[in-house]
């Protein structure tokens, strides 16, 4: 070929690729994914990496030549660059920002970190002193140099004298920076022994696989449902099988929704498996780790790889098994920017190019997951908790009747009596309030004017401790106003609840505990998340206030009580998977208590106790929601039953972005006449969305219903190839959504 194709990021135009001529002497040696040096205008020399090859170039175009090959060892692969391809056309996106989220590009901007190494090579001509030192040397084998001049006591001045005498040799060398050195792992660990039902599960999930022996052509990736009670042990049965296929030569890719998680994770798969073997990545690491990491993953020198959803783009090698923890977790779909990717969809594709098992485990599975376990036979259960433990009793506590009584009309009298006697006996508690800062809204209570973001249409959040208003959308801050901005009046009043204001009346209640808050206001120092579970895991924690990360993950023998502050919250959203979120949330922050010698309590506060999700969550009792929700989503076409695609016009003209969102849908629903298929692609709207306005954009939006699987994905993403749009006028398509707000 004659010209490379370069992936360059170019400060105000982003990341885009263009074609340069390759010189004759590194004809034999470019590949894909080599990290490349390329002229760029006025930049000069920039670094960019070869992501394809052509023999031609567009009219008119000269191509100036590759300065040269950075790294002779390619980054990633040609197969690496199918999967990305296959994304951008499911998420109809472009291959460029495909490859701009899943590579992070400052991988060629980090060289390797070297440090100078010593080696001993022999006395001839030391002094006495001299061969003391050299003797440490040659006991100890190579080391760094910083540490031998420590532990021979000796000065760089003597190290360089005896390098001139041919008694020891310095060397440059490449260091591993381990994310994992935080977790301070020493000494490795058995796995557990399965209790009798993990081993049944176990069994039948390698039956189902045929094993982790099979050459890649003869395997067949299935994906199998481990539906599991939360404390029953999913975790044990997931390190059976990443034994299995390890000792089978083979690796394996862990997903958890999230980064305390999979740091978490991480440090129980290095306990078993050793830190030379496992891996961590997700989007807290230091760009020097990432680069670390990525290198030894290309070169197929890491077993295990853990991490978030950003993980499922790393290049591990020789992929035996995808494991996805937890895998209804909302924090698998990448909501902003583009490509807006589902982990979860990426490895089962991901499983198809290995030929390897997808293994998907939750207490609360997604409704289209359950649906699709159950009918081809690939659900696998554990319907008791480990060891048999009982499942904590819920007491639903209705704020109708004792919410005048409650603590500032918001902490009932049997939720404070729990937590007085579970902390006289030396427990912890978890208190979950889904809502982060202090108060929910501000009104006036002159006029009842709300203040809103000026951005966006919706309420701005009081945050006591930064004494601020703001907006958790587009991050617009304001100082409290003196006056109403309609009325004048100083009638401005704060009014819900937050996790600020949580914790300050849990403070209040309880003055001599130790009582924290964890959400994401507060994990923005590195490594902020580990301390803080840790001091809970450590006993440091008498009372953890936090939103819904708390609800997962957290295994932690002496909490003996959950309390939920508002059971309601997540059930009030106009949207069509809000009950299963609600009833998932509530579930799994249950099963946090009582996961260990001593018996747990959980209390859901709420206003509405006879709503299905939850009384359905009260009793822990999954099949029951599920029946009652299965029925709804087939009487609307939802998913499972159909596909859902959401267009999003925006623009700060609130009528060109209507009428652009009118156009689209007159143009597509002409088509789908057309084409006859109008019963199996429905278009609803264009309606406003119910958030109307962010960051200054009114939003229209148009659903579109698709019954005809990769059929219809590809009718609409051919569609949209080929619209238009005005420059003020901005399309956003969301494959498979989170939510239709």
């Amino acid at each position: 070929m004659k010209y490379a194709l370069a992936l360059v990021n170019i400060k105000g135009l982003g990341v885009k690729t263009f074609s340069y001529l390759i010189p004759d002497e590194i004809k034999d040696k470019i590949q894909i994914g080599q990290a490349i040096l390329v002229p760029f205008g006025r930049q000069g020399l920039v670094n960019a990496f070869c992501v394809g090859f052509s023999d031609y170039l567009p009219d008119g175009i000269k191509a100036k030549k590759v300065s040269r090959i950075l790294d002779e060892t390619p980054l990633f692969s040609i197969d690496y660059l199918k999967l990305l391809e296959w994304v951008a056309n499911y998420y109809c996106c472009d291959l460029v920002t495909v490859l701009n989220a899943a590579i992070p590009l400052k991988l060629i901007e980090k060289a390797s970190k070297t440090e100078l190494a010593v080696e001993f090579i022999g006395f001839e001509g030391a002094t006495k002193r001299q061969i003391e030192v050299l003797e440490i040397l040659k006991n100890s084998g190579k080391m760094p140099l910083i540490t031998f001049e420590k532990i021979a006591k000796t000065t760089r001045t003597t190290v360089k004298k005896l390098e001139a005498l041919g008694c020891l040799k310095l060397s440059e060398e490449n260091i591993y920076r381990n994310p994992l050195d935080i977790l301070k792992i020493t000494e490795k660990e058995p796995l557990f022994e399965l209790s009798g039902e993990q081993q049944k599960v176990y069994e039948g999930i390698r039956e189902k696989i045929g094993g982790f022996n099979l050459p890649k052509e003869e395997s067949i990736p299935q994906t199998i449902l481990l539906h599991g009670v939360t404390a029953s042990g999913k975790t044990e049965v997931y390190f059976k099988l990443i034994k299995d296929c390890i000792d089978a030569g083979k690796n394996v890719l862990f997903l958890a929704p999230e980064i305390a998680l999979a740091s978490q994770l991480t440090k129980r798969l290095a306990k078993k498996f050793g830190t030379e073997d496992v891996a961590i990545w997700h989007s807290s690491i230091s760009d020097g780790e990432r680069y670390d990491v990525w290198q030894k993953l290309f070169k197929n020198e890491i077993k295990i790889l853990a991490g978030a959803r950003s993980a499922v783009f790393a290049p591990l090698k020789n992929i035996g098994l995808i494991i996805i923890d937890e895998e209804h977790e909302s924090a698998y779909k990448q909501t902003s920017p583009a490509p807006r990717y589902d982990a979860k969809v990426v490895a089962q594709k991901l499983s198809e190019f290995h030929n390897c098992p997808l293994i998907l485990g939750s207490a609360t599975p997604d409704i289209s997951v359950y649906y699709r376990a159950v009918n081809s036979g690939n659900l696998f259960e554990l319907k008791k908790r480990f060891n048999d433990a009982k499942v904590p009793p819920v007491t639903v506590i209705n704020m109708q009747e004792y919410g005048r009584a409650a603590y500032k009309n918001v902490i009932s009298i049997p939720l404070q009596n729990a937590i007085k006697e579970t902390l006289e006996k030396n427990q912890q508690v978890i208190l979950l309030i889904n809502r982060r800062g202090f108060s929910t809204f501000t009104q006036c209570r002159s006029c009842g004017h709300v203040i809103e973001c000026p951005n966006c249409a919706i309420p701005m959040i009081w945050h006591a401790k930064d004494q601020m208003l703001k907006c958790h959308y587009c991050n617009h801050t304001e100082y409290f106003p003196d006056f109403c901005p309609s009325c004048g009046s100083d009638a401005l009043r704060t009014s819900g609840t937050g996790t600020q204001k949580i914790e300050q009346y849990i403070k209040d209640l309880f003055p001599d505990k130790n009582i924290e808050r964890i959400d994401s206001d507060i994990l923005v120092r590195k490594g902020e998340h580990i301390r803080l579970l840790e001091k809970f895991q450590n006993g440091g924690i008498d009372i953890l206030v936090g939103t819904q990360m708390i609800a997962k993950g957290l295994d932690n023998p002496n909490v003996t009580l959950v309390g939920v502050i508002s059971a309601d919250a997540s059930f009030n959203l106009p949207d069509f998977r809000a009950s299963e979120r609600g009833f998932q949330l509530l579930t799994q922050v249950a099963g946090r208590a009582g996961r260990g010698e001593f018996s747990g309590k959980v209390f859901f506060q709420t206003y509405n106790p006879d709503y299905y999700a939850l009384a359905s969550a009260k009793a822990q009792n999954y099949d029951e929601f599920y029946a009652t929700e299965i029925v709804a989503r087939e009487e609307f076409d939802y998913p499972p039953f159909s596909q859902i695609i959401r267009l999003i016009l925006s623009g700060v003209n609130n009528f060109r972005a209507e009428k652009s969102a009118q156009e689209i849908a007159l143009r597509l629903c002409t088509m789908i006449e057309k084409f006859g298929i109008s019963e199996r692609l429905e278009v609803l709207g264009p309606t406003p969305c119910v958030i109307e306005r962010i960051n200054g954009m009114y939003r229209f939006q148009l659903i579109i219903k698709n019954k005809m699987a990769e059929k219809g994905h590809h009718f609409i993403s051919s569609f949209l190839s080929k619209i238009t749009m005005p420059k003020d006028v901005k399309l956003t398509v969301d494959v498979d959504p989170l939510d239709i707000l």
